[in-house]
């Protein structure tokens, strides 16, 4: 989704001042916002007027070794701002983003995001590792964060999770239909990229992505970075979509994708398939039936010979999407964001992450309603399953009322049931036009 700066509200000694886009990004005001962001430094208090709910804080962060301001969200109040607002941040309690203790993922002050991944993307010595962090985050209350506390770093899943819902991949509205593609799809992970660290590695530096053509500056990127690994000795992460299926693939020396321009050959051993057969079994078995699915493989650092560049992966990770690119974790998943995206709704598939099984999450969030409503997809019929079941519709019966989520039984072949219906429609009250202002009042 693209997003867009609204008025933000300066309040220092009493008096109330708004500001509009244009002054904060305008060639001709750029000496009056410096002014204002330096004089209301550490004394004003800053509010998003977005249509967002809650207070929207907003902080004047200096940058380090220069004279130069700007405006960054509150840690962890992302989730407050409207969906296209550049400081929206998704709710980490609403998927298997919550799982991970405190410091995993970092918001920095320059709005940047730092992450802990379990295999560092800088090959050096092996140290002793960390001691284990025993904090838990303030809102670990629910269901939903309870597995928080066991997850002390990031793996390739949850790299790839966390890529696919920072770029708004696991969100879809009625406004995207068409416009989405490889390239795109490229573009929006890359965007995230540049400003998310692994310790201290911009994750742009070593990810490449699939692009649909040979031509244009997303191969000539992917055949740079490709290049400035051999030389340094830096390791890659690759996201491309696999090849559709063919016999043979399977055990393959080398991991079949498409949109493969400007990547190395992936170099596979047998046990990194081994390895995807355990875990990912369900994503083999959609990729077998013809369905999209996304690779995400970390590799050593890649080698050149002949004009050749290969790259040995060392951990694979996959995923099951729609032709939407929208993630889904069955066939019965897949039906459904068919149906919504047919539907022209607005909603969401929260990602697992690294959480465990006892993480209390829906399927999809409707987000069309006044407040998201979960929908569920019963997919199995086991003991086990029925179980947990239970345990999770006592939840969203506790949580939401008995009306207030949608379910379907689908393991036991009932019809899909009627989505919930949107509200009636109602004017949206939008925060006012600001004006322009000079920090000494309006003009």
């Amino acid at each position: 989704m693209d997003r867009r700066l609204y008025p933000v509200e300066f309040t220092v000694g009493g008096q109330v001042r708004p500001y509009s886009p244009q002054f904060q990004t305008e060639e001709q005001y750029a000496e009056a916002w410096k002014r204002v962001l330096l004089l209301s430094h550490g004394k004003a208090e800053v509010r998003c007027l977005c249509p967002g709910v809650g207070d929207k804080r907003l902080s004047i962060h200096s940058r380090s070794r220069s004279d130069r301001f700007h405006l960054a969200r509150f840690p962890e109040t992302g989730a407050e701002h409207s969906e296209d607002c550049v400081y929206y941040g998704v709710d980490a309690a609403m998927s298997g983003l919550g799982s991970y203790r405190r410091g995993v993922v970092q918001e920095l002050d320059d709005g940047a995001t730092k992450i802990k991944l379990k295999v560092g993307l800088q090959q050096r010595a092996a140290t002793a590792p960390e001691a284990p962090d025993t904090t838990l985050p303030s809102n670990a209350k629910s269901p939903a964060s309870r597995s928080r506390s066991s997850q002390a770093s990031m793996s390739l899943k949850g790299l790839l999770h966390f890529l696919w819902t920072q770029a708004g991949l696991n969100a879809w509205s009625p406004g995207m239909e068409g416009k989405r593609n490889m390239g795109v799809v490229h573009h929006h992970v890359m965007r995230v990229a540049m400003t998310t660290y692994a310790g201290r590695v911009r994750l742009a530096q070593n990810l490449i992505a699939a692009t649909p053509t040979s031509s244009g500056q997303q191969a000539s990127y992917n055949r740079a970075k490709s290049l400035d690994a051999v030389s340094h000795r830096r390791r890659l992460v690759v996201i491309a979509p696999l090849a559709q299926h063919q016999e043979g693939m399977e055990g393959a020396s080398t991991v079949p994708i498409s949109g493969f321009h400007g990547i190395p050959y992936l170099a596979l051993e047998e046990g990194i398939w081994h390895a995807l057969e355990r875990s990912f079994s369900r994503e083999l078995d959609a990729w077998r039936a013809g369905n999209p699915v996304v690779a995400i493989a970390q590799t050593d650092p890649p080698r050149s010979s002949g004009g050749t560049v290969r790259a040995q992966v060392v951990d694979a990770a996959l995923m099951h999407v729609t032709r939407e690119w929208i993630p889904v974790d069955s066939g019965y998943e897949a039906l459904i964001a068919d149906q919504l995206v047919a539907s022209k709704r607005r909603f969401e598939k929260p990602l697992r992450f690294d959480s465990g099984e006892d993480a209390t999450f829906p399927d999809f969030w409707l987000k069309d309603m006044e407040s998201p409503v979960p929908l569920e997809v019963w997919g199995m019929a086991t003991a086990e399953y029925q179980a947990r079941k239970a345990e999770k519709a006592a939840y969203y019966d506790n949580t939401y009322g008995n009306e207030g989520w949608w379910s379907w039984n689908a393991a036991i072949g009932d019809p899909v049931p009627e989505f919930p219906s949107r509200p009636s429609s109602r004017p949206l009250v939008l925060p006012g036009k600001a004006s322009h202002q000079s920090e000494g009042g309006q003009q």
